[in-house]
């Protein structure tokens, strides 16, 4: 019994530290993405795709964004399964490197 609470406690720990990173990278990279740009052209493309276990249907996203230094860029996303047709999306990016963006929906305030 006792060593099965060890266990317990070591996969608790190692959970733990692997989701503080995840958060700590999310806020980390949102802090960075302090600009914005609107999404032009954009187009969601449903799809279906076998992720090795069973088939997903999700959307492919194309879209462009305008950046004030370094202009056009022109991104696709495929296999998303979080998207909602309902919502209107902006970029949040970073303005020292624009290839560093994120995807978000229009509330969400960018620097955040």
């Amino acid at each position: 019994m006792k060593q099965l609470l060890m266990v317990l406690a070591v996969v608790a720990a190692i959970t733990a530290g692997i989701v503080f990173f995840v958060i700590r990278d999310s806020a980390a990279a949102s802090k960075r993405q302090s600009a914005e740009a609107q999404t032009i052209g954009f187009v969601a493309t449903p799809t279906r795709w076998w992720d090795g276990e069973e088939n997903q249907d999700g959307h492919t996203l194309t879209f462009s964004f305008v950046d004030a230094a370094n202009g056009v860029h022109t991104q696709t996303m495929e296999e998303v399964t979080w998207y909602d047709p309902a919502k209107t999306y902006k970029v949040c990016y970073n303005p020292q490197d624009p290839r560093d963006w994120r995807l978000y929906s229009s509330e969400h305030v960018c620097g955040s």
